[in-house]
């Protein structure tokens, strides 16, 4: 099978962190409830994690100096940041602040024929994605989408999905502007995420009722946030590892488009100009 640099799946099975950990619970400050998903990630390393269900996290530091700066954040949410020395050897609760955004008005000519805007075809034997069942929260890939000069309205999302060996994946969508041909900051306002269930093939996720409105170019990527579920029958194998695993992975198409991965939550962008995953919107 032919692989693509960014498909680093191998690596998620053997590279951990263990030893001295930080834990604790992230909640709405409004409200005290739990912010489930929330991203906990070392600044500029591959060091993260996202809370649970009840809002609970578990971030392994082990070899971190005191001085390295642990980010809080969540879309719709004001980001805190603190250091390992503030927050280690005692059980944390962070409390985010609701973000105050203020819209600018946008005008979107009503009716007209949908249109396809990112990579529609792809290669059958090139693909990216993730493996594991746990090591991979947080982690993202993406590509730039070109929505042309007028603003459109996002319809739905297609996304080709090689191969996944579970019964469902989910995602968290993030949409964000593009500084110096890499991913900047999020325009989503709120939390989207995307359930995958299909074995192969297109999937189609709608996105019609979030009123979802750009233009331009922007970076669309998917945050892996858990699985569920595993078929033994759909197990992998990559970069030459006979051993099989369980992933979920998308087609790609070369010498087409680009890839934006980010291994961390707080992790540096890295840039594949040379292909794209198999993703695009439908606009109007």
């Amino acid at each position: 099978m032919k692989t693509l640099p960014l498909f680093v799946i191998s690596l998620f099975l053997s590279l951990q962190f263990y030893g001295q950990s930080i834990t604790g619970n992230v909640l709405a400050a409004s409200n005290g409830e739990p912010l489930i998903y929330a991203s906990i990630g070392v600044i500029e390393t591959s060091v993260g994690t996202i809370t649970d269900e009840k809002g609970n996290f578990k971030l392994e530091i082990k070899d971190l100096p005191n001085k390295s700066a642990i980010r809080f954040s969540m879309i719709g949410f004001k980001a805190q940041t603190f250091t390992i020395k503030e927050l280690a050897n005692k059980e944390n609760t962070i409390r985010l602040e609701n973000e105050t955004y203020k819209l600018p008005e946008v005008i979107v000519s009503p009716g007209g024929k949908l249109k396809k805007a990112g990579t529609t075809s792809f290669s059958l034997k090139s693909i990216c994605g993730w493996g594991g069942t746990d090591f991979g929260k947080g982690w993202e890939i993406g590509t730039k989408i070109d929505l042309g000069d007028t603003p459109k309205k996002l319809k739905s999302l297609h996304i080709r999905v090689y191969k996944q060996s579970y019964d469902s994946s989910i995602f968290r969508l993030h949409i964000r502007n593009i500084v110096d041909n890499l991913p900047a900051n999020e325009l989503l306002k709120t939390n989207i995420l995307v359930s995958i269930s299909k074995e192969t093939g297109w999937m189609v996720i709608d996105l019609s009722n979030y009123n979802l409105v750009f233009e331009g170019e922007i970076a669309l990527s998917l945050e892996w946030i858990k699985v569920a579920g595993m078929d033994l029958n759909n197990l992998i194998t990559a970069n030459g590892n006979k051993q099989r695993f369980p992933a979920v992975t998308f087609n790609v198409k070369q010498k087409e488009g680009l890839t934006f991965t980010k291994w961390g939550t707080e992790a540096k962008w890295a840039i594949n100009d040379k292909s794209s995953p198999s993703i695009y919107l439908t606009v109007q």
